[in-house]
């Protein structure tokens, strides 16, 4: 019984940690970068290819959401998200992006992200890894 309660519980946080990611980047990720409203971050990137560098990154973005919603690769989505959040949280910290402005809520999205995608790499990593103790899919 306990069993059961643990597993129905991760898969709720596995669920809701996939659409916390896949939320974040459709809303400051992919969408307003294949639409061209990320004037600001293009400029911000000017020396690091631009446009080119903002459709890259959507790109990635996008296909870290397919991943993320196919089970079989799930594990692998959230992997990606994780890459992908270290090197935005690096642009805006080290980086030529920062936290000044709009960039500072986009900042705290990309922790967001980063901490649901760890998470639910780990809990994707259990489900498939065919654990003693299987989380239910």
């Amino acid at each position: 019984m306990a069993h059961t309660r643990e597993a129905q519980a991760a898969k709720i946080v596995r669920w809701f940690t996939k659409i916390a990611i896949i939320g974040i980047f459709t809303v400051v990720g992919w969408l307003p970068k294949f639409t061209g409203n990320a004037g600001p971050l293009v400029e911000k990137l000017d020396g690091f290819g631009g446009q080119t560098a903002v459709y890259g990154i959507a790109a990635a973005e996008a296909i870290a959401i397919v991943l993320l919603l196919i089970p079989k690769t799930a594990f692998f989505g959230a992997v990606l998200a994780i890459v992908l959040m270290i090197g935005a949280i690096g642009s805006h910290v080290a980086g030529p992006v920062g936290i000044e402005g709009d960039f500072l809520g986009v900042f705290v999205a990309a922790i967001i992200a980063f901490v649901a995608a760890g998470v639910n790499a780990f809990l994707e990593w259990k489900r498939t890894a065919g654990s003693a103790a299987p989380i239910a899919t």
